[in-house]
């Protein structure tokens, strides 16, 4: 038999298993509504394309251009790039000795990405955008990136947050939950001090402290996050880093081993937070009232929080081994919404459905894109619905 009947064959066969593997038309009704979803490719199948085991996108971020950076997981670590208006994904290079890169993904008001290692010893990297609109898909090139070092001795790095207007990036370390700053401009780390004295409490297997995976920063400047207990910390420049009196929202009990996982603020200075065990909660950072709004999903694990224009908040929820769902909260009835599993069906040309996303990100243009963490991951697009009324906020 020729090579050229050989992959006739194997084609024929290919297509004859894809007729038959035809999902239900009630699936149709479990998944997000396929007018509102879109996948992309991480680069140009089959070659220029971000390899399995190395495409598992933890980190997304939006620069003040309107690109969307992101950094992935795996045997080695990515640096990509998608451009709305061309609308595809690029990959940049690869971190050379990086193999883990957390919700620690960050861009300057200048523009320029900072990377934060996850791995043992992890540093800060300055990747310098110049020309990337214009680039090839380099999948097998090295990031030419400037080593910034590290916060603290023996720690990765967890999560990363920036404040663009006094350009000072904050972040959290592992695994000994150490909260610091870097000022751009000077070059120099702070470390203000821990988020997690011991370890969580239970059987032997719990050997990591509770520390929150992600930081937010509101508009007068202050950074939130979670630590040890599940309690709420707070750091400004004036007063240093406290320990409110409050924790991320969980049944009675469950304090120690729930975090804040997600964070987002709406266009009225309210922060929202998902957990680890699944909860959504609301938080004044004026006067640190914190209000439980309930479990959106029946699972654990709030993995990505945005806001977008008509004024509802969109979460994608699910634990490593459960199936990741979408939802939105619309906070002016309280109502929550389930948009379901996070799958794209194009058939017969492609069709892809994430089990697990870690990372959410909303564009300039109001698009949601959500990052799969798997052995081989996609970039999703969620188009939410149309703003219809002007968000109103109440007096200060």
């Amino acid at each position: 038999m020729s090579t050229k009947t050989l992959f006739l064959l194997l084609a024929v066969l290919l297509l004859s298993h894809a007729a038959f593997a035809q999902r239900t038309l009630e699936h149709d009704y479990s998944i997000v509504s396929q007018v509102r979803i879109d996948l992309r490719e991480l680069g140009y199948p089959p070659v220029d394309v971000i390899p399995s085991e190395e495409s598992a996108v933890r980190s997304l971020t939006v620069a003040p251009n309107g690109a969307i950076y992101g950094a992935t997981s795996g045997k080695r670590s990515h640096l990509f790039v998608m451009f709305p208006v061309h609308g595809y994904v690029q990959p940049l290079c690869y971190l050379n000795g990086v193999t883990t890169v957390h919700r620690s993904l960050v861009v300057s008001k200048s523009g320029d990405v900072y990377i934060g290692s996850g791995d043992k010893d992890g540093h800060l990297y300055r990747y310098v955008t110049k020309n990337d609109e214009h680039k090839p898909n380099r999948v097998d090139v090295a990031c030419e990136v400037t080593d910034l070092g590290g916060p603290a001795p023996g720690e990765g790095i967890y999560s990363l947050a920036v404040d663009r207007e006094n350009a000072v990036i904050y972040g959290l370390t592992s695994p000994d939950g150490q909260f610091f700053s870097y000022q751009i401009a000077a070059g120099k780390f702070t470390v203000h001090g821990k988020v997690a004295e011991r370890k969580i409490p239970g059987e032997k297997f719990e050997t990591n402290k509770n520390i929150g995976r992600a930081i937010v920063l509101d508009d007068a400047g202050r950074v939130f996050t979670s630590g040890e207990n599940g309690a709420i910390y707070r750091f400004h420049p004036a007063s240093g880093l406290e320990k409110l009196g409050i924790t991320a929202s969980t049944v009675r009990g469950r304090e120690p081993y729930n975090g804040v996982d997600a964070w987002a603020m709406d266009t009225c200075g309210m922060l929202y937070g998902g957990t680890s065990d699944g909860y959504l909660f609301r938080l004044d950072p004026k006067t640190s009232a914190i209000e439980n709004l309930g479990k959106p999903l029946n699972q654990y694990r709030i993995r990505g929080l945005v806001f977008a224009r008509n004024g509802k908040l969109y979460g994608a929820g699910g634990d490593d081994d459960e199936m990741a769902r979408l939802f939105s909260y619309d906070p002016s009835t309280g109502a929550y919404e389930m948009l379901g599993m996070i799958d794209v069906n194009r058939r017969p040309f492609y069709t892809w459905q994430a089990y697990v996303v870690d990372s959410m990100a909303i564009g300039a243009d109001d698009t949601i894109y959500i990052g799969q963490a798997e052995r081989k991951s996609k970039l999703y697009l969620y188009y939410p619905e149309p703003a219809v009324n002007q968000i109103e906020c109440e007096a200060p």
